[in-house]
Formats: structure tokens, C-alpha cells, sequence
């Protein structure tokens, strides 16, 4: 029935929206090597904050441009509400997961942030919205997937990383995850930007500045030299992450979100992750066991009964 269902819906895919699925596809899938090739030679907290900072600028640029500067305009509940969901995203979300990557493999990681929309159903239902059954099985699957990825034995750690503190990251990219879902789940029930450029692009100037104040409590300053230290490598896996990760990334996915449905828009959360750990495995020779392809297959068939069983809004990495 879900293949009869998929092939439907296919029948309906507009040119214009097979490229923007493939776009996110790939753009969202590579963020995570992107990340992991930045932090080698750059702090990590503050890198990220300027990424978005960076990202901000363009995004309020190219709005004004075309919108005019009325477009900015927001009401004082609707700025509370970005620099919450950009302090919470974007600042806790994605700063645990930066952290994380010193120690965690980028494809484990995207495996575990693969299980949000279980998370974010899992909070519905805590609000009383009865899931379908479907649902229900997809994030039983989704739970003992994330366990055997997280649980011990489940993952090695990154090249020349330490193995102690692999178990301790994997969670905390974990927790983060479930803040994302959270966020993503308050996004429906708080005052937000009607217009969802200017939602994203206050995110990612407050979800910056959260970074960029805790990379000072980090111990993380910036100097000049930080610029000639980071390696040619890094340098251009930073302008990646901010012209291709958040504002092709996120341009993609908004117009998604604007013609199409949710449920499809949504389906990078379990194409991604694939993405991720091939180019983890061919770029940066990550560790591939039998228990990531296990944990990884558990968690992506949970996520696909999720996702085709409910509809939820997500705002991406």
C-alpha cells in the first residue's frame, strides 16, 4: 500500500519539485562532512556562529532587494519567538552537534538526528494528537534503531578521535535532536514571521549569536590568525555551509514547503542520512560497522511509517 501511495504521489512530482527534493537531498546530506571538515582546523562553536551570522546578512540582503525593507518588519511575539527558535535550533541543536563531531562520525550523527520526526510525533501525541497506527509502529522502530546506533558497541569513534568520549557525544547529539523537535514542534503554536524567509532569516542571526556567546564561554576568541590557521580545506567547507547549506539548503525547502506536501518535503529526513555516511566513508574514511548499518536501516524504516503516517513542519539543518 505505501508503494501504491509513493507511486501516486510521484505522478504528481513537478519537474521543479524533483529538483528542489534532490537539492536538499544532497545540499542537507553533505552538512554534516561540511561540518566535520571546518572544525578540523576551526573552532567549532564559533565557526558555525559566524556561518549563520554570514547567512543572515545575504538572506536580509536578497529580501530587501526584492521584498523591500518592509518585508524585516516583525511584531515584538513574533521576534521573541525567532530568537527562541533560533537560540534553540540553530544555537542548542546544532551547537551540540558541531561539538559532537570531534568525536562522533558525521554519518552516525545524521543517523541519529535521522529519528526527528519521531520525536516531533512524540510530542503531539503528548498534546493529545492520537498518531496512526502506522506511526505508532514506525517510532517503536525508529527508538531500537537510535539504541543499537547509541547503546555501547553500537559506533567507533571518528579518525583519531577518543573513544571514551564517543558514547558521551552521541547522547548529547541525541538531546539536541530532541530540542530541534521541540522547536519544531513550538513552531506551529507560537506567534511566528508570516513570511518563512524572514522566520529563517532571524534564526540564523539569533541562532549566531547564541553560538558566538558560547564559543566565548568555550574558551574559543577570535583573532585574525584564526583566518590564516584554518586549512584551504576548511576555509571552503565554511562558504559552503553558508551559500550552499543554509541559503540553497533552506531556500529549497521553503519552496517546498510552499508546493508541495509536507509529508514529501519531509523525506529528506531519511534520504540524508545515507548521503551522509557515504561521503563520510569516502572522504574521511569514517568507520562503517555492522551495527550502524543495522541501527541505521532500523531507524530510517521507522522514520519512513512516521513520515508517511503524519504531517509535521521541520525547518532543517
Amino acid at each position: 500500500m505505501v508503494r501504491c501511495a509513493v507511486a501516486t504521489v510521484a505522478k504528481r512530482i513537478t519537474p521543479k519539485v524533483w529538483f528542489a527534493l534532490v537539492t536538499v537531498y544532497l545540499v542537507w546530506g553533505s552538512t554534516y562532512l561540511g561540518i566535520a571538515l571546518v572544525i578540523k582546523t576551526a573552532p567549532p562553536l564559533l565557526s558555525m556562529g559566524l556561518r549563520f551570522v554570514a547567512a543572515f546578512f545575504i538572506l536580509a540582503l536578497i529580501l530587501l532587494i526584492f521584498k523591500g525593507k518592509s518585508v524585516l518588519k516583525v511584531t515584538r511575539p513574533e521576534l521573541m519567538s525567532s530568537i527562541f527558535l533560533g537560540g534553540l535550533l540553530l544555537g542548542f541543536g546544532i551547537g551540540n552537534l558541531t561539538l559532537a563531531e570531534r568525536y562522533v562520525p558525521s554519518g552516525i550523527a545524521a543517523l541519529i538526528i535521522a529519528a526527528l520526526p519521531i520525536w516531533v510525533t512524540i510530542f503531539q501525541r503528548i498534546t493529545g494528537v492520537r498518531p496512526k497506527r502506522i506511526t505508532l509502529v514506525g517510532i517503536f522502530l525508529g527508538l531500537i534503531g537510535v539504541a543499537i546506533i547509541v547503546l555501547p558497541g553500537g559506533a567507533g569513534p571518528a579518525p583519531g578521535a577518543d573513544p571514551s568520549k564517543v558514547k558521551f557525544w552521541m547522547f548529547m547529539i541525541l538531546i539536541g535532536n530532541i530540542a530541534w523537535a521541540f522547536g519544531t514542534f513550538m513552531t506551529q503554536r507560537i506567534p511566528i514571521p508570516k513570511d518563512p524567509f524572514v522566520l529563517t532569516t532571524y534564526e540564523m542571526l539569533f541562532g549566531g549569536l547564541a553560538l558566538i556567546i558560547a564559543s566565548f564561554f568555550n574558551g574559543e576568541r577570535f583573532k585574525v590568525e584564526l583566518i590564516t590557521q584554518m586549512s584551504p580545506t576548511s576555509k571552503w567547507a565554511w562558504i559552503y555551509l553558508v551559500l550552499i547549506g543554509s541559503i540553497v539548503g533552506y531556500g529549497a525547502y521553503i519552496w517546498l514547503l510552499n508546493n508541495t506536501s509536507l509529508s514529501l518535503a519531509s523525506t529528506y529526513a531519511y534520504v540524508n542520512p545515507v548521503i551522509a555516511v557515504m561521503l563520510g566513508l569516502i572522504v574521511l574514511s569514517e568507520p562503517v560497522d555492522w551495527p550502524l548499518f543495522l541501527g541505521g536501516a532500523v531507524v530510517l524504516s521507522g522514520v519512513a511509517l512516521v513520515v508517511s503516517g503524519e504531517r509535521f513542519t521541520n525547518l532543517g539543518q
